[in-house]
């Protein structure tokens, strides 16, 4: 268990420092939507500077170009400048020449090209070179691409131009088609060629370096520019969200947090002009539509509260079992009470349908006097008495009698009251009377209100009919038991009397005839019967006393019962179960339960030489089952009895329990004694079980 607890602990640790790390990973509403304009800022800033790059690029391979075509057309013009006089003469003899004559040396076109070429190369600017398919002198031997090139030039004239990586470094290079004009077949003329025919190529190869280090040079400034624009952007776009947006909704989650605290005496002001001020209007609003729903609920629950309560009050008045009168009286200053009235009276109806005062709550005599002169068929209470309608309320502050001549005074507005609410008493569809509430403020009650004092009629209306029930009962039984006293009166004590007349005039006889000893014994035997007959008449008070003083608790009056039982016999009886609200029966299947037990006891007393007994409650499905059992001498063969003695029978417990709808049969205990098995029905009307 304890390393349970370790790994739960080491869980829950677990668990708080995740919740911490995202708590601390979390943004606000102002971050993430910062953010997530600066993102978009970023991603749009990043595609306009690969835009601008490629541009830049772009530019600066046509500019390139511009000035490789523009060195072509310049060696070109100087070619055939030097070509339409002939060659150049010269005064240095360079590194090739055609003839020397005078000091001075003949270089033709394609020598002027090449030095020129060599020139531009040592100054690391350019270089030239002319070359064939077809040599005439072979240090012109075409390189990879001027191949390519001059075998394109076959079908083909365009000029070629692209980038390439000579030796680890960026060139551009460019080659155009050199067509054989008249000057150039002086020279080329053994080869075959004929003036247009493409007898070579002149290509110009240009270093990239200066133009990559410019583009580069500008790129990074260019992404210094955007990274600081994109950063200002999003700092002044943070600002500016979290002071419109961000703030004003920061008070408005402030407030809701106050609110779901239990506090609604909050009110954002927010003034910012916008929707957010129009959101803000409408969240006061709806705070104070909040309160007054909460405080309309706090008062209803209040109401019911009370309400609840003064039904509590009122089922444990009536729970009490005291007479009728003083739980109409509690009652109806319970009622008084949490309708917030005043004063109040409780009629019922006599056997001719008229009302009659019962209960009467700081009323005058005069209003009591009023309600009972109203005619019989105009007064309010008639009316409610006789279901012509379910309530009655009014205001008195005309002041004038409803139910008299026109003009002669309210007795219960002379006497300050201004509001009146009448209903029935109501039980099992009968109306039983009419509780009457009055008020000395002057309102219209509301329907809660009436229905409340409704629900109150009935319970008092509930409390009357099972006073009457229980005084119907008490009368029922009454009879019967004066029928059984009666029946065992006969069956014992006239018996015993017929017995001892016998007796006493056999003991005449013998004392005639001198027989005394005789005599003597039958004296003896009629003293004994004298004396049984003693104690049947006591246990039978006995027995009588606990009949009628069950106080609607049959589990406790038979608990009670047992113990004084046990102080009498000295025989102890275990009760199961020992629970009262397991021992709950109609108030008829009580009084008919307790005189079988006891009646069953009275014989274990008598008759079964019995240490101890057992009543035991089984409950079934449909039926329950209650065993009086005892460890005697059990049951004599064919329930044998003696002739010369009286004796209860066990028809008396058989009508008893036929008459609440069960059965009794006797047979022998697993102990060796008697047992007395009542089976009773289960299906009981569920509102007189525990009246």
């Amino acid at each position: 268990m304890l390393w349970g607890n370790t790994t739960m602990g080491s869980s829950e640790e677990t668990n708080i420092r995740k919740n911490k790390a995202r708590s601390r990973l979390r943004l606000n509403l102002g971050e993430r939507l910062a953010l997530s304009i600066g993102v978009i800022i970023g991603l749009t800033s990043l595609v306009l500077f690969l835009w601008l790059s490629h541009r830049q690029e772009t530019q600066a391979l046509r500019m390139v170009e511009a000035q490789a075509q523009a060195l072509l057309t310049d060696m070109l013009v100087t070619r055939e400048w030097v070509s339409s006089y002939g060659g150049v003469w010269t005064d240095h003899p360079g590194e090739i020449y055609l003839e020397e004559k005078d000091g001075y040396f003949l270089k033709s076109p394609a020598m002027v090209t090449k030095e020129l070429s060599n020139l531009s190369t040592n100054k690391g600017l350019y270089e030239f070179h002319i070359t064939s398919l077809h040599l005439k002198n072979p240090d012109n031997v075409p390189d990879a691409f001027e191949l390519e090139v001059l075998r394109q030039f076959e079908e083909d004239t365009t000029p070629v131009s692209r980038v390439e990586a000579v030796d680890g470094e960026r060139f551009y290079r460019k080659m155009i088609p050199l067509p054989t004009t008249i000057s150039c077949l002086e020279c080329h003329a053994d080869q075959g060629y004929q003036v247009g025919d493409i007898r070579g190529g002149l290509s110009v190869m240009l270093p990239m370096a200066e133009v990559d280090q410019a583009l580069t040079a500008n790129r990074q400034a260019l992404m210094l520019a955007m990274v600081a624009i994109v950063a200002l952007m999003v700092g002044l776009l943070y600002y500016f969200v979290r002071r419109i947006i961000v703030a004003p909704i920061g008070k408005l989650t402030s407030a809701t947090q106050t609110i779901a605290a239990g506090n609604y005496d909050v009110c954002c002001a927010i003034h910012t002009g916008d929707e957010l001020e129009t959101l803000s209007d409408s969240f006061n609003q709806m705070v104070q539509n909040l309160k007054n729903s909460h405080n309309a609920l706090q008062q209803q629950v209040a109401e019911r509260t009370r309400e609840l309560t003064a039904l509590s009050e009122i089922a444990l008045t009536i729970s009490r079992s005291e007479d009728l009168e003083t739980v109409l009286k509690e009652g109806l200053g319970q009622v008084i009470q949490a309708a917030e009235m005043d004063s109040g009276a409780v009629h019922l109806l006599q056997s001719n349908g008229a009302p009659y005062l019962v209960a009467n709550k700081d009323l005058p005599v005069s209003v009591t006097s009023c309600m009972a002169d109203q005619e019989k068929d105009s007064g309010f209470l008639i009316g409610i008495s006789q279901e012509k309608i379910p309530f009655f309320h009014t205001s008195l502050v005309k002041g004038t009698c409803q139910f008299q001549a026109t003009g002669v005074p309210c007795p219960a507005a002379g006497a300050g009251y201004g509001a009146l609410v009448s209903v029935p008493l109501r039980s099992r569809n009968q109306t039983l009377g009419t509780l009457t509430l009055l008020s000395h403020q002057a309102y219209v009650p509301s329907d809660e209100l009436i229905q409340f004092i409704t629900c109150m009629g009935n319970q008092l209306g509930a409390a009357v009919s099972s006073s009457r029930y229980h005084e119907q009962v008490e009368q029922l039984a009454t009879v019967e038991e004066r029928s059984r006293i009666g029946r065992e009166l006969h069956d014992s004590l006239a018996q015993t009397l017929g017995y001892l007349n016998l007796q006493t005039r056999a003991v005449s006889d013998l004392l005639q005839v001198d027989q005394i000893p005789q005599a003597i014994d039958e004296l003896n035997e009629a003293r004994q019967v004298i004396k049984d007959a003693y104690e049947e008449i006591r246990h039978a008070i006995f027995d009588l006393r606990y009949t009628t003083h069950l106080n609607g608790d049959f589990g406790a009056a038979l608990r009670e019962y047992l113990y004084e039982y046990a102080l009498q016999s000295a025989i102890p009886v275990e009760l199961l179960p020992d629970d009262s609200a397991a021992w709950r029966f109609p108030p008829e299947v009580e009084i008919q339960l307790l005189r079988i037990i006891q009646e069953a006891l009275t014989n274990v007393r008598r008759h079964a030489e019995a240490g101890k007994a057992r009543i035991s409650l089984i409950p079934g499905d449909g039926v329950s089952i209650i065993r009086i059992e005892d460890d005697g001498r059990g049951i004599p063969p064919h329930h044998a009895r003696p002739k010369d003695r009286p004796h209860f029978g066990l028809q008396i417990m058989r009508e008893r329990a036929e008459s609440i709808g069960g059965q009794l049969t006797v047979f022998q205990s697993e102990w060796g004694g008697a047992v007395v098995k009542i089976s009773l029905p289960n299906a009981y009307d569920k509102e007189q079980v525990g009246r």
